[in-house]
């Protein structure tokens, strides 16, 4: 039978690993609170034990722009496929989205589901330059279907991204190579 102790010393250690993977992954301090809870003091602390360089911290502002995922061909057909990898990991569902958008720290699952997503998608696309807090944007970007949405493909019924700005059908990946549309991006 677990104790109380045993449940927070197995919560401190997941929070300890996943604020690991995140410095490791280069998230930002502000990011790694939301998803672990622990403060900016107890980040130094660990990168210290860790022997994880300051310079390696990226400061300022986590990126707010959803153009990377629509800039190209490319760029639409990753974000098609991260957005299959969020609804895979339940990230899409309305209490993912309420939680990720309260300015308290998510949950430790949630926290972890979030990164288990983000692994997903740099093994499917290891020349990505994905950030963690672009996964977070991404999903908040769908979410509030203003520049980018979900849609299906004009011609069959693959998953596509749907850039708001863009008045085309929106099409696949492969719909557009083999109708030769949208030129060479």
């Amino acid at each position: 039978m677990q104790t109380t102790a045993d449940d927070d010393m197995t919560r401190d250690s997941r929070r300890h690993r996943l604020a690991y993977k995140l410095m490791a992954h280069k998230a930002r301090s502000r990011t790694i609170t939301a998803m672990t809870g622990l403060s900016p003091d107890q980040q130094r602390m660990l990168r210290q034990r860790w022997g994880i360089s300051e310079r390696m911290r990226p400061r300022g502002a986590a990126p707010v722009s959803l153009s990377r995922f629509t800039c190209s061909r490319q760029a639409r057909s990753e974000g098609a496929s991260l957005a299959k990898i969020c609804r895979d990991y339940g990230l899409l569902l309305p209490e993912a989205l309420a939680a990720i958008c309260q300015p308290e720290p998510v949950s430790l699952d949630l926290g972890e589901r979030l990164f288990q997503a983000y692994e997903t998608f740099c093994v499917r696309f290891p020349q990505g330059r994905l950030q963690f807090e672009d996964l977070i944007n991404f999903i908040l970007g769908i979410t509030k279907n203003e520049v980018i949405g979900l849609g299906q493909c004009a011609l069959c019924d693959a998953t596509v991204l749907i850039d708001r700005r863009d008045s085309r059908q929106p099409t696949c990946d492969r719909c557009e190579r083999a109708a030769g549309t949208r030129g060479p991006k």
